[in-house]
């Protein structure tokens, strides 16, 4: 084999394994820019839960017929006294 030769393969191989890269960068980018999508659509999901529940424990009167909500209002009750006291020895 002669140096042209060779250096013909080497820049044959290297050539595939750049565009192998540049083809699992696009990939992962692809990848990356779906799950933080994702990630995103879940936040507001979050927040929305969060306004629902701050729209219910600020509406107690409203909501106090239903069992499930009124417990887990006592449970911030009690957890927010906790915090008090805690913040207090402080």
């Amino acid at each position: 084999m002669d140096n042209k030769s060779f250096f013909e393969d080497v820049k044959k191989e290297t050539k595939t394994a750049i565009l192998k890269v540049f083809s699992n960068i696009e990939e992962i980018s692809k990848v990356s820019t779906i799950k933080l999508q994702i990630s995103n659509l879940r936040g507001q999901i979050r927040d929305n839960k969060l306004e629902i529940g701050d729209f219910a424990t600020s509406n107690i009167q409203k909501f106090s017929k239903f069992q499930e909500i009124q417990l887990k209002i006592d449970k911030i009750n009690l957890l927010q006294s906790k915090v008090e006291v805690i913040d207090k020895n402080l």
